[in-house]
């Protein structure tokens, strides 16, 4: 009985947790919104490689009327793009109208999936992007 309560338990925590995803896949973005020119969004998610097993960021997005640079990075080199620094990213595609990837991801730490509009004039982004994994709990 103890170990059905701790399975319980595990798959609760986990499961309900906006930073720790597990399985389905987790949105980090899942909408569509107005980025103003010389202007940036950012959207945050955490993994922890202790409870989570093949990470995978994965997903799309366009742009209307325009381009915007895409990135993904850990914070700490988020915070050197915000202090107009050059960060090391895990991924971008450059200046885009749109793209589809998927990335792994096998460290602990908190991470930032980063829109920057460096145009004069407002766009539409519509992005779909999804954190997939699985854990050590649900395995058992």
């Amino acid at each position: 009985m103890k170990k059905i309560v701790f399975l319980c338990l595990a798959f609760v925590i986990v499961g309900c947790g906006d930073d720790n995803p597990a399985n389905s896949g987790q949105p980090v973005v899942d909408r569509s919104f107005d980025l103003p020119g010389g202007s940036y969004v950012q959207f945050r998610f955490i993994v922890d490689a202790d409870i989570q097993q093949n990470v995978v960021l994965q997903g799309e997005f366009s742009v209307e009327n325009g381009n915007v640079q895409m990135a993904v990075m850990i914070e700490s080199e988020f915070r050197t793009w915000q202090e107009n620094g050059t960060p090391d990213v895990l991924y971008s595609p450059g200046d885009t109208s749109g793209a589809t990837f998927r990335l792994s991801i096998d460290d602990s730490a908190t991470y930032y999936v980063v829109f920057s509009n460096r145009g004069t004039n407002a766009v539409k982004i519509k992005a779909d992007i999804s954190l997939f994994s699985t854990n050590e709990q649900s395995e058992i």
